[in-house]
């Protein structure tokens, strides 16, 4: 019988992909979903999430620094962990300057 591993938080090597030298604030939708194919390519726990919604619901970079966890599970369709881990990665990119 085969069980998912665990995974723990991503640690400082699995930093989040974004757009070179760009403020997130300034993303288009497109930028973010470059950021978010790199993020969900490198980390498993956001397999299941559904690429088309981000895209669809207009996502651009503002929006994202403003998305928390209950609208990412409301809205996106993520459980509560790759919601938090996604903001996780979200909020190493407001801490980022540019």
């Amino acid at each position: 019988k085969e069980t998912k591993a665990h995974v723990a938080a991503p640690s400082e090597s699995q930093e989040s992909k974004a757009p070179p030298n760009k403020d997130p604030s300034t993303w288009s939708v497109e930028d973010v979903l470059v950021f978010q194919c790199a993020v969900f390519h490198a980390h498993q726990w956001l397999a299941d999430a559904n690429f088309s919604l981000f895209f669809s619901q207009e996502i651009d970079g503002n929006a994202l620094l403003l998305l928390k966890s209950d609208v990412i599970m409301k809205y996106l369709g993520l459980k509560l962990g790759p919601a938090l881990k996604l903001c996780y990665h979200i909020d190493k990119l407001k801490q980022t300057k540019f």
